[in-house]
């Protein structure tokens, strides 16, 4: 590996680590209460404060903008789909349900069937 290779490398996991080590301090802040707040209110209020500047700092690395392109390009993928209509996912949802009615009908027969035989059996 090469050492440009190496530095970016440590570059771009720095910003991980960093919000990574923000958000467990944020917790340990929330549990151990070290600023001394009473309420839980400002504890909540603190603990997510920490996790909303956590995510800024991942978002600012590497990483975090490798995330933000995949989830900007899943999106204009979501845009092309083809979703069924009302119709058309009433009428699946019901084949769905007669197919499990169906299926839980035979189970119940098999499992009656197997019931009276070790029934039969025992006895």
């Amino acid at each position: 590996m090469s050492k440009v290779t190496q530095e970016k490398a440590k570059e771009s996991s720095f910003g991980m680590i960093v919000s990574i080590l923000m958000v467990v301090a944020s917790f340990v802040a929330f549990y151990l209460d070290p600023l001394a707040l009473n309420t839980t209110l400002y504890k909540v209020l603190a603990l997510l404060a920490g996790i909303l500047l956590a995510g800024f700092v991942f978002f600012k690395s590497p990483q975090g903008s490798r995330l933000y392109g995949f989830l900007r390009e899943t999106r204009i993928e979501l845009r092309k789909v083809v979703w069924p209509t009302r119709d058309e996912t009433m009428k699946t949802t019901g084949m769905i349900i007669i197919a499990v009615i169906i299926v839980a009908i035979f189970l119940a027969l098999v499992d009656s069937v197997f019931s009276w035989l070790v029934q039969l059996l025992t006895n």
